[in-house]
């Protein structure tokens, strides 16, 4: 797989220089589409794949971000109170979120426009490429609507055709969120549709291999579970609020009532994403993401509490059998995290002198508050991280945890507390064997030691012990299954962590209220249109403005999908 992944992008890495504005670039190097045969659907699907790499991947950029942004907001990352802490990465960041998403859009125009110019036959060798790529477009699309709600889409991406920058930005106007969803549905309704009837030949897969550089490597099967998927976590997604619940129930009931025309992924043997690959930092997520993570990133107490972590910090039997390879504990074997009841100071203080203490004992390095594993994912130093992190879309989990709320709440299925149950203990035991899966596979595992930097004995639960605690873990509440579906997201996907607080309210989530920067007291609802808009496509932004914004900063507005108030106020500092 590490020389496919470099092979394919060599093959492939002129075209992925397109972007949003990049025209000239473009045209020197590949003529218009229009008027030559050197650009071929396959090799731009590659290209979409690579566009797609920082905010689908475990790369640095994005943890970089997410982890001061949808990593808080969402309560799976810490908040140690300092100023300006709801401000999150910060208006560049999220300007930078925007433009990588219309990049890889502009190469799924491309796409599009060379598949619509071939004839019938070749457009039916190459219709995998499209029902593959949209997809993937759709799920960043997802994203991008659930961060900023309504976006360009329909007409956007064109540019590039002809340099027309005055036709661009008149085509640039907001597509509403809830009908942008509406069309993702239809859109992935269609592409597990061509799929069930039989999808790509055995040479068209085949052919496909050589483009695509995901596990799934041109293999239907594999493509078409994952497509499935992502449409039940859209559908859940829509699925508690607002004005898409009805289609979102019809396409949860399409799902699960209907396995065989539609499968998802049942097992971590057939989760769906990308293998790393040293040869190449594109891919290298371990050297990556330890840019980002190896610091030290504290877990917030929401966190501790959903794996059953006692006041005390010490774990006993009745704690969940992930706390070994999720995070490491200090010293002492304590799982400790900020009091958001405390000032930044005081939290800062109570760590400094416990750090004099872990000195007077020649503990070193020390840090009293817990953080993300280091052999698993955080690394140990700069560029010294887990090598064989797997980069993670979509797994078994997910999907298990996904049907147990749809089946508990009545979404689009008859209420089935039994099938809920058996949903969830499988999708909590197949989330402990991935996380297991990720620490023992890790290239920093040091067998039996919990720890790059420590020497606490590593113990791995048997099969019998996981399951007695997904029963133990059971509850027949929305909260219950939330909170354990918001877990399993854990360091792989912030943002649809933070997607299931504000969706359900689901675990509860407290911060305390920062009265340093007035601007920004709690935790936003969405991301404000970014700077890029505000200067280049000032009079389509300004009447989404208008319409969606309910507050001047439109960072306190609330999506139409999402609760009003996600989290907790405990205190003010």
């Amino acid at each position: 797989m590490k020389k496919k992944i470099f092979s394919i992008m060599m093959a492939g890495l002129a075209l992925v220089a397109l972007g949003s504005c990049s025209n000239t670039d473009y045209t020197e190097k590949y003529p218009d589409p229009s008027k030559t045969n050197t650009v071929s659907v396959p090799d731009v699907f590659t290209a979409v794949l690579f566009k797609g790499n920082t905010w689908l991947n475990p790369v640095y950029y994005r943890y970089y971000c997410q982890t001061q942004t949808s990593g808080v907001f969402g309560g799976m990352i810490g908040s140690s109170n300092g100023k300006g802490r709801f401000m999150g990465g910060g208006e560049g960041r999220f300007n930078d979120r925007w433009t990588n998403f219309y990049d890889m859009l502009t190469q799924y125009r491309v796409l599009e426009k060379t598949y619509n110019k071939l004839d019938e036959s070749e457009q039916n060798a190459n219709k995998v490429y499209l029902m593959v790529s949209r997809s993937i477009l759709e799920s960043q699309l997802h994203e991008m609507l659930s961060l900023f709600g309504a976006v360009p889409f329909k007409g956007a991406g064109t540019l590039w055709e002809n340099s027309d920058y005055t036709g661009a930005k008149q085509k640039a106007a907001y597509d509403d969120d809830a009908d942008l969803y509406k069309m993702i549905l239809a859109d992935l309704k269609e592409a597990g549709d061509y799929f069930a009837e039989g999808g790509p030949s055995t040479a068209v897969q085949n052919a496909m291999a050589s483009k695509d550089y995901t596990i799934a490597a041109g293999n239907a099967a594999r493509w078409q579970k994952y497509i499935n998927s992502l449409r039940l976590r859209i559908a859940l997604h829509l699925s508690t609020n607002g004005s898409v619940t009805s289609e979102a129930h019809a396409a949860i009931k399409e799902i699960v009532e209907n396995p065989t025309k539609y499968p998802v992924i049942e097992s971590n043997a057939d989760n769906m994403g990308v293998e790393p690959s040293t040869n190449s930092d594109d891919f290298n997520w371990g050297k990556s993401i330890s840019q980002a993570l190896w610091t030290g990133y504290t877990p917030s107490q929401a966190m501790l509490d959903a794996l059953n972590v006692p006041a005390n910090g010490i774990p006993t039997a009745d704690t969940d059998p992930r706390i070994q390879v999720m995070l490491d504990p200090n010293p002492d074997g304590e799982y400790i995290s900020y009091d958001v009841t405390k000032t930044n100071s005081e939290i800062s203080d109570i760590a400094t002198e416990k750090g004099k203490d872990y000195q007077k004992r020649k503990l070193y390095p020390a840090n009293y508050y817990c953080v993300l594993d280091s052999q698993a994912v955080a690394g140990w130093k700069e560029y010294e991280g887990n090598s064989n992190v797997f980069g993670l879309w979509m797994g078994a989990a997910e999907v298990s945890l996904s049907k147990s709320e749809a089946y508990l709440m009545g979404y689009g299925v008859t209420k089935d507390e039994a099938k809920a149950k058996a949903c969830f203990i499988k999708g909590v035991e197949l989330s402990t064997e991935y996380f297991w899966n990720e620490k023992k596979n890790s290239s920093l595992y040091k067998k039996g030691n919990d720890s790059y930097n420590a020497n606490r004995d590593l113990i791995e639960p048997t099969a019998e012990e996981i399951a007695a605690y997904a029963e133990k873990a059971w509850k027949p509440t929305q909260e219950a299954v939330c909170t354990q579906l918001w877990l399993n997201f854990g360091w792989t996907n912030l943002l649809e962590a933070w997607n299931v607080t504000r969706r359900t309210g689901y675990p509860e989530v407290s911060f305390a209220k920062d009265n340093q920067l007035a601007s920004y007291p709690t935790p936003p609802g969405r991301l404000p249109y970014p700077s890029d808009e505000l200067n280049y496509n000032k009079d389509n932004v300004q009447a989404a403005i208008s319409k969606y914004y309910k507050e001047p900063l439109g960072y306190f507005s609330t999506l139409f999908w999402a609760k009003d108030v996600y989290y907790k106020i405990v205190a003010e500092h």
